[in-house]
């Protein structure tokens, strides 16, 4: 169910994505291929170097709303908009060149976004057409922005779903040695019988917690591996013990398809497990580079027992005052 969960998610980002990059083409909310002229006051520029000039041009307010629209225009504060600029004159033609322009916080957001979808929220880098040699009296430039087209699908796809598929590699191989190591000592305890021996200390509080299984019965031994691997931490690990046990505990079940008191109790105990150590917690904090990973070990725990016997309180609770009356299916109905 989880799976198709995120699936639904990312097919619902991918159309709002796409929905909203077609409305930003059909607008044309970056005039692509459109230059907008930037001005250079007087002596704003100087010559840095051979074929290259930093200092600063700008725009004003009306000169934004009439390129790219009101809208864009409206959060602006003030009349007139300051880039950091730096040219460098091409050399086929000293006329023009690359332009880079350092957006202020009082940038346009189409001009941010525009920066952002180049991989630089604070500049941006694009064609020029500019005179040098009159930069003593003032001069204008003809800026071409690069083009941009389905941004926000590209930053879904790339920032988002293949950057937490990569996430969730790296996190999947960072686990493997930790998650080896406690698999490996639940064989060799199993191996060891310290299983059946666990089963046999428990075995009292098994009878009391559920009485409506036999003290022999498989479920008992399975319910008990499940618990242990919850304890140690090992959640991935108690899955399929769970499932064993469940499968064990409907063999009990006069009525099929219906939970029985015992499931409903081992479900609570699943749920609200006892940890000692949260081994995959310690083994995420590990990987991503925790001081001191294994600090939640004492904390984990006593929250694991307070919500196992509040857990095992009302589902007992539940059971004796509010109990479900069967009905068994006869043949033929």
């Amino acid at each position: 169910m989880l799976n198709y969960i995120w699936l639904g998610l990312i097919v619902i980002a991918i159309f709002v994505a796409v929905g909203r990059d077609v409305s930003e083409e059909t607008t044309d909310r970056f005039r692509n291929n459109e230059p907008i002229t930037l001005h250079v006051a007087p002596g704003a520029m100087k010559i840095a170097g051979p074929n290259h000039f930093t200092g600063s041009v700008y725009i004003t307010k009306s000169e934004i709303a009439q390129f790219y629209g009101a809208d864009e225009a409206r959060a602006i504060k003030g009349d007139t908009i300051f880039f950091a600029a730096d040219f460098v004159q091409s050399q086929s033609n000293a006329k023009s060149g690359a332009l880079t322009i350092t957006l202020p916080s009082t940038a346009p957001s189409v001009m941010i976004d525009a920066a952002t979808n180049g991989g630089d929220a604070t500049k941006i880098i694009g064609q020029a057409v500019f005179d040098p040699s009159s930069i003593s009296q003032g001069e204008t430039i003809q800026f071409l922005q690069p083009s941009v087209h389905f941004r926000i699908l590209a930053k879904v796809a790339n920032d988002g779903i293949l950057k937490v598929a990569d996430a969730a590699v790296m996190l999947a191989i960072g686990l493997i040695g930790i998650m080896a190591l406690w698999l490996g000592i639940m064989k060799i305890a199993e191996a060891a019988g310290l299983v059946l021996l666990l089963a046999k200390i428990v075995r009292p509080i098994m009878t009391r917690v559920f009485p409506d299984v036999p003290p022999d019965h498989p479920a008992i031994g399975a319910m008990v591996m499940n618990m242990t691997a919850n304890f140690l931490g090992l959640s991935n690990a108690a899955t399929p013990l769970g499932l064993k046990a469940m499968e064990e505990l409907n063999k009990l079940n006069p009525v099929a398809g219906t939970a029985t008191n015992a499931m409903c109790m081992f479900l609570t105990i699943n749920t609200t497990a006892l940890t000692l150590g949260p081994a995959t917690v310690i083994a995420i904090r590990l990987t991503l580079g925790s001081a001191n990973p294994t600090d939640i070990i004492v904390p984990t725990f006593l929250a694991t027992f307070v919500s196992l016997i509040l857990g095992i309180l009302f589902t007992r609770f539940i059971q004796r005052f509010f109990p479900v009356q069967r009905t068994e299916r006869t043949q033929g109905t």
